[in-house]
């Protein structure tokens, strides 16, 4: 074999092996959420012959971006419990159900416009994945959209449709934690989920 052939087969195997070192660092839940940030970008979320499409450009679109521009690992990643996370799954979908249905009425009964408040819910878990994962889940549930995050004291600020006073920005935050509740004991870790069982015992104590 002369000594071309030999660069050209040495230089192949460095691009596949760059190839696979780029494809390990692809973190399918970032991509997801990813995915998701596109479909309600592009309204995707609706009914239509090509939402499926979208969901899987934008899935590729989320493996590209990933693999161009690697991101650090998530630290300490999550675990999917299957009984939990079909659980999760259908408890945001029923959200996402009864919310289209009241800001509808909102939206078509007369009268003056409906009040919105900011709320400020410190998460109870210390996990960064799970609080980029109920940001994106109450994002999608109309009605409600997160407008920041500060993730050093892990707290979402959330604009609520329809808060008007004390009692329903409460109300607001408690779904908030019962969302992060299921998605917690979907996806999370076991100490996450340890995490989440002591803030509850402690709620329940002080009560």
């Amino acid at each position: 074999m002369n000594e071309p052939q030999t660069k050209k087969k040495v230089r192949k195997k460095l691009r596949v092996r760059a190839v696979r070192s780029r494809l390990g660092k692809v973190q399918i839940p970032v991509a997801l959420g990813m995915t998701v940030v596109w479909m309600l970008l592009f309204n995707a979320f609706q009914p239509r012959p090509e939402s499926l499409g979208l969901a899987v450009l934008g899935f590729l679109v989320s493996l590209a971006i990933m693999m161009v521009f690697p991101l650090p690992p998530i630290v300490p990643g999550f675990r999917f419990w299957p009984v939990q996370g079909v659980y999760m799954l259908l408890y945001i979908l029923g959200k996402m159900f009864a919310a289209s249905i009241e800001v509808s009425s909102w939206v078509l009964r007369p009268g003056p416009p409906v009040k919105s408040s900011v709320i400020a819910v410190r998460m109870r878990t210390d996990s960064d994945l799970i609080m980029v994962c109920v940001a994106i889940a109450t994002s999608i549930i109309p009605g409600s959209v997160i407008v920041e995050a500060s993730q050093p004291e892990h707290v979402l600020y959330v604009h609520v449709l329809g808060a008007r006073n004390q009692e329903e920005a409460a109300k607001a935050k408690k779904d908030v934690h019962a969302l992060e509740e299921r998605i917690a004991r979907g996806i999370g870790t076991r100490e996450n989920i340890a995490d989440l069982e002591a803030v509850l015992a402690s709620e329940r104590g002080s009560v």
